[in-house]
């Protein structure tokens, strides 16, 4: 009889273990499958970031949907180290605030979704990317955050555009800004509970050693919610998305995750850079981007891509023969890259030497015909050199590889005017502002058109208006 009953208990007790994983093996895990997700809207200049996580192991990522909402760039940053730009938008659920990603890789870490909400008391981390300030003050490389948390119950609220009644779990522990579309992971399991949406926030009163008021602070309140995995499931499914969820398993490479590794850097630097560009080209966070990718140039001084970053952050800088040497190193190892080549090309042509840019931006237009902004470059050199006419055919050229190239059309409008053909230049660019109505004007350019247009329609009426001076733009 007590044989029979240890065999009982022992039925009883396996599947519990066999659904328990090391702790250790569950971060690792959750962490190799959440991913940094960058959004860049060009018409605001501003960049919002936020964290996801794969769902299956073919690249399907999803996320809040207020994370990549009126964003017209979008960058993935995997495992910090691989970097991904324009992945695929699947189904975005502004109402559920949900939304799902695609990107083409062969083999990620996917985290499987908890078909119930997890009881009272169950021990929770959420993983994601809330402190980018620890780049950006401190230096650190790209890495992501885990924080602990337990199950508070769940909480009745509304659907974020329609204000429906829908379930969010509550939990409670150090959870952070920052984390909004990453994953609430089981820490026995490894099962994704639900999506952190949001943390509270709340006012608190700074008082002086007299007690009296001096202030107030934002502080956290130790509660955030999740939106359930149920939910999530649900709502992949009726868009047609499969889940392939991997379990938590041992991580052969964690002992390597803490050396350097010149991916790493070089992703931190491609953020930071990122950034700099939408702050109109910030020089002390590029400098920082530099440092990032000098690292990584050092360790792998084999891949041209962080040899081209390399030079494109000298270029920032305004250091023209350090980013010449950085391009050069890279053509020595891809000699029949067109952008590459137009990089070069600028640079070249930003340190006096004419030539060498216009055979440079030719060897690009001989392997890509249709590569608009070496046509575009090519246009400003001959126009520097006082070759109008044939700077005039090549921003043609431009326009037509790249339509909704506002910097192509601007162009060919100042070429025509030195040119005195003055119609034809507000033609081009009447026509070209009547098809971008709803295009960002980042640069200001939309806003040069207009301006010149109306200042050369009139001076044809007889207006006494002075026209400008303008220069072409590479």
């Amino acid at each position: 009889m007590f044989h029979w009953l240890v065999t009982i208990l022992v039925i009883l007790i396996l599947p519990n273990l066999a659904t328990a994983a090391p702790r250790g093996d569950v971060y690792r895990h959750a962490k190799a499958a959440t991913a940094l997700i960058v959004a860049v809207n060009d018409a605001t200049e501003s960049v919002s970031l936020g964290s996801g996580f794969f769902v299956n192991a073919n690249g399907l990522l999803i996320t809040n949907a207020h994370v990549i909402e009126e964003s017209q760039r979008l960058y993935v940053y995997v495992r910090d180290r691989a970097v991904y730009s324009a992945p695929e938008v699947v189904a975005v659920d502004p109402d559920l605030d949900l939304a799902a990603l695609r990107i083409r890789q062969t083999r990620v870490e996917a985290l499987a979704l908890s078909a119930d909400i997890p009881a009272e008391g169950t021990e929770m981390v959420t993983v994601g990317y809330p402190r980018i300030q620890d780049i950006l003050q401190m230096g650190f490389t790209l890495h992501p955050t885990i924080s602990t948390g337990t199950v508070g119950g769940v909480a009745e609220g509304r659907s974020r555009a329609n204000g429906r009644p829908v379930t969010f779990i509550q939990t409670t522990g150090i959870l952070n800004f920052g984390n909004s579309g990453g994953p609430l992971v089981c820490a026995d399991s490894g099962e994704v509970a639900g999506m952190l949406v949001q943390t509270v926030p709340y006012l608190e009163r700074a008082r002086d050693r007299s007690g009296a008021a001096i202030g107030s602070v934002t502080m956290k309140s130790g509660i955030g919610y999740s939106i359930p995995a149920p939910v999530i499931r649900q709502w992949l499914a009726s868009n047609s998305l499969v889940l392939e969820p991997t379990l938590p398993s041992s991580v052969a490479t964690s002992r390597r995750d803490a050396e350097p590794d010149a991916t790493r850097s070089f992703a931190t630097g491609h953020l930071l850079h990122t950034i700099a560009i939408v702050l109109h080209e910030d020089s002390d966070v590029i400098n920082l981007a530099l440092r990032h990718y000098e690292a990584a140039a050092a360790l792998r001084p084999d891949a041209p891509w962080i040899t081209r970053n390399l030079g494109l952050a000298y270029a920032g800088l305004g250091r023209w023969n350090r980013a010449l040497e950085a391009y050069g190193k890279a053509l020595e190892l891809t000699p029949e890259d067109p952008t590459l080549l137009t990089d070069a090309g600028l640079a070249w042509q930003r340190t006096g030497r004419q030539e060498q840019a216009a055979e440079c931006y030719r060897a690009a237009i001989r392997m890509n015909p249709r590569f608009w902004q070496a046509h575009n470059n090519l246009g400003t050199l001959l126009l520097e050199m006082g070759r109008s006419d044939d700077a005039i055919q090549e921003f043609r050229w431009a326009l037509d590889g790249e339509p909704t190239s506002a910097t192509a059309a601007y162009n060919l409008g100042l070429a025509l005017e030195a040119r005195g053909l003055r119609q034809e230049a507000i033609r081009i660019w009447e026509s070209f502002l009547g098809a971008a109505r709803s295009m960002p004007d980042a640069d200001g350019l939309l806003s040069k058109m207009q301006e010149k247009v109306a200042k050369f329609k009139a001076a044809t009426a007889g207006a006494r208006s002075a026209v400008p001076v303008s220069h072409p733009t590479n």
